[in-house]
């Protein structure tokens, strides 16, 4: 089993790739509104307030995607991933990883 975690710059592509996640089989996908912390920093904090001209044209906007899935669906997912909403080498797309998981309770299949 693996974790899946990948967080979405791309406002106008999440629902199609959560709709991809569902179709090949990715479970209980739990979503949590986040923010990167220069978006962060640029918007709430004072002293960082002159530096939002460096960041002008970024996204706030930003949906970390979570979700404990079977080995096999590892590459799958990544294919979607990046099918979806672009390739994640560029700036302001997301980041997406898995981590091992060595135990699980409470997952319905």
């Amino acid at each position: 089993m693996k974790l899946l975690i990948a967080v979405i710059k791309k406002k106008d592509k999440f629902e199609e790739l959560l709709e991809a996640l569902i179709e090949i089989g990715v479970p209980g996908i739990t979503i949590l509104d986040s923010v990167g912390a220069m978006d962060y920093l640029k918007e709430e904090v004072p002293i960082f307030a002159g530096f939002r001209a460096f960041f002008e044209g970024t996204s706030s906007f930003s949906k970390t995607i979570f979700s404990v899935i079977p080995d096999e669906l590892e590459e799958s997912a990544f294919r979607e991933i990046e099918k979806v909403i672009g390739d994640l080498k560029r700036p302001d797309v997301g980041i997406a990883f898995t981590v091992p998981v060595s135990q699980v309770r409470g997952l319905r299949k």
